[in-house]
């Protein structure tokens, strides 16, 4: 069972990595300002999706944190040793 859940178990080691490249490519698609064209399609939320699932695998393969959460994780212990 675990195997079967793989993909999802990387997907949420790396939340927050994903919410903020999510944001990125929202950000880079053509359009009016911030509003993404054709922000209701199915294909967008598709591309999203097997984009994510495909680079938290990838990703969790060779680290156990995604690029941001291994960030925050080191500054978290850096603000622990000022206390």
């Amino acid at each position: 069972l675990r195997r079967l859940a793989a993909p999802v178990i990387a997907v949420g080691t790396m939340s927050l990595t994903l919410y903020v490249s999510h944001i990125l490519v929202i950000l880079a698609l053509p359009g009016d300002g911030v509003t993404p064209p054709q922000s209701a399609s199915f294909e967008l939320l598709l591309c999203f999706v097997v984009g994510a699932t495909l680079f938290a695998g990838i990703w969790s393969r060779f680290f156990h944190r995604g690029p941001l959460e291994y960030l925050l994780n080191s500054a978290t212990k850096l603000a622990n040793r000022v206390r």
